[in-house]
């Protein structure tokens, strides 16, 4: 099975809620009670999505945290990538590997191509539309009765 890690689904969850406050700063506290997740999780989380430039901090008594950036300018591929790092469906499509077989693999073409289709798709999906209540369109094409698909070298 293929999924996003749980970390990177918390870091969507929580630069959700910051959509949903660009107005305002956010606690870690706010954070925490909105997400329904632990604080040393939220704080993990916020340390890594501040030095990826996704969230900016704000000290002090009326500090908190905010989206660094307008929703619509921020992609799920950033916050994913600032919590595992590049998208890689196999090892072979991260940029070091220790596949013992990536010299040889028939695969590992198609498995590039089919690494690239999912970061796009990734990159072209901005936190504004997540936050929408509606699927987000236009991005996957409807599901035909039967579909192929062409790999490209």
């Amino acid at each position: 099975m293929l999924r996003i890690g749980k970390m990177s689904d918390y870091a969507l969850l929580l630069t959700n809620h910051l959509v949903g406050t660009t107005d305002s700063l956010c606690t870690t506290e706010d954070i925490v009670v909105a997400c329904r997740l632990p604080l040393a999780t939220v704080r993990k989380l916020l340390k890594k999505l501040v030095d990826a430039q996704i969230v900016n901090s704000y000290r002090g008594v009326r500090g908190g945290y905010r989206l660094a950036r307008e929703p619509k300018d921020i992609t799920i591929a950033e916050v994913i990538g600032a919590i595992e790092g590049p998208i890689a469906l196999t090892e072979c499509t991260q940029l070091q590997n220790d596949c013992s077989l990536a010299a040889d693999c028939e695969l590992r073409q198609n498995w590039n191509y089919l690494n690239q289709m999912v970061a796009t798709l990734f990159s072209n999906i901005s936190l504004a539309q997540m936050a929408e209540s509606v699927p987000v369109s236009g991005l996957v094409p409807d599901r035909p009765q039967e579909q192929t698909f062409s790999f490209q070298p």
